[in-house]
């Protein structure tokens, strides 16, 4: 199973409607990028001029919510979470 970090920060509606929707059974980290630990892995991939909510499976980026969703739900099914 990939790595699959979801950079979100507090009070982002966005943020939150995704976290609600994580398929179940599906191990998502999920990372605050106001957080000092959150800056230096947004860091990491060079993430923190970036709009949340950022996925990041296997160093791969998606952006945007829809994306975001249909990129966690293909994880869990290749998964067979």
């Amino acid at each position: 199973m990939p790595e699959i970090l979801l950079f979100t920060k507090p009070g982002c509606q966005k943020c939150d409607w995704i976290k609600e929707r994580i398929p179940p059974g599906l191990e998502v980290n999920i990372i605050n990028m106001e957080t000092a630990e959150g800056m230096a892995e947004a860091a990491y991939y060079e993430l923190l001029n970036k709009h949340t909510p950022i996925l990041v499976v296997d160093d791969t980026v998606t952006e945007g919510a829809i994306n975001i969703m249909d990129k966690l739900r293909s994880e869990a099914e290749r998964g067979d979470v």
